[in-house]
């Protein structure tokens, strides 16, 4: 994914469709094909952000990963309780979630990595270690489902604000509305954040713009800025894997008690690092 120079044709514009976005700033963009000025930028390419500088300060790109497993049986969805094609989430700190699809496959995902330096993911064929995770994932949830066969698997690249919150503003100085940092939650957060940023734009005061995820102050630099390499990176993985290793020691009934106690702790404090 690319910044995209789309336009619409009804306002007599000529539409330049998957043309790399090379240079923007307040009023103009270019791309390899041609140049576009405007009042209004709407840098719309959240976890692609990194793709726009100076943007990528304020997002970090990770990745959420999915797999989908063979067609499920009627009498196997009506055991595992998800036979009315319900979705779901629990409340693991890894972010897990999952759904019946319309033939019959449960598909799963769980959070992902974050490469260094904020590098795009571009190639998502999971390895067997991705995959496997969350077999074991949702194998907690669903233990009739521990040896299922996966047939797919693949994911994408999603912004993180600093604040693991969203953000829509509008910088009427520089022209620039900008909305992101949806963690994920982009299918309806995405649709939220347009319809937040016309009103900020046409400067309507709706139930919309007075949301605490609307920003006041409007410019870009509001936002807090990801701490520099390599410190993002390190705090990054130390906080998933702490996360990782409180799933495994909860889930096994063996452990020790104070095991159980010290991994959640240890958990909750790496945690407590995201906000």
């Amino acid at each position: 994914m690319r910044g995209l120079a789309r336009t619409v044709q009804n306002m007599g514009v000529q539409i330049y469709e998957n043309s790399p976005v090379t240079h923007w700033q307040s009023g103009s963009l270019r791309t390899a094909k041609a140049s576009v000025r405007s009042r209004w930028i709407v840098p719309a390419v959240e976890g692609y952000s990194v793709t726009l500088p100076p943007l990528g300060r304020y997002q970090l790109p990770v990745q959420s990963l999915i797999v989908a497993t063979k067609p499920l049986s009627a009498a196997t969805w009506d055991e595992i309780g998800l036979s009315r094609g319900q979705a779901f989430s629990e409340f693991s700190r890894q972010v897990t979630y999952g759904q019946r699809t319309a033939d019959n496959r449960l598909i799963f995902g769980a959070r992902g990595g974050y490469q260094f330096a904020g590098k795009l993911r571009h190639n998502f064929d999971l390895t067997r270690d991705e995959v496997e995770l969350r077999r074991y994932l949702f194998g907690e949830l669903f233990p009739q489902l521990k040896n299922v066969q996966i047939t797919h698997a693949w994911g994408g690249n999603l912004g993180m604000s600093r604040h693991f919150k969203p953000h829509m503003l509008c910088d009427r100085a520089n022209g620039i509305a900008l909305s992101g940092g949806y963690g994920g939650e982009g299918v309806g957060a995405s649709n939220l954040g347009g319809r937040t940023l016309a009103d900020l734009i046409l400067e309507r005061d709706t139930e919309l713009t007075q949301q605490p995820w609307v920003l006041p102050d409007g410019g870009i630099h509001a936002l807090r800025a990801w701490e520099p390499e390599p410190c993002r990176w390190l705090g990054y993985n130390a906080i998933i894997k702490s996360f990782v290793h409180e799933d495994q020691t909860l889930a096994n009934p063996a452990t020790a008690p104070w095991r159980r106690k010290l991994a959640s702790q240890v958990a909750g404090f790496m945690e407590g690092f995201m906000h």
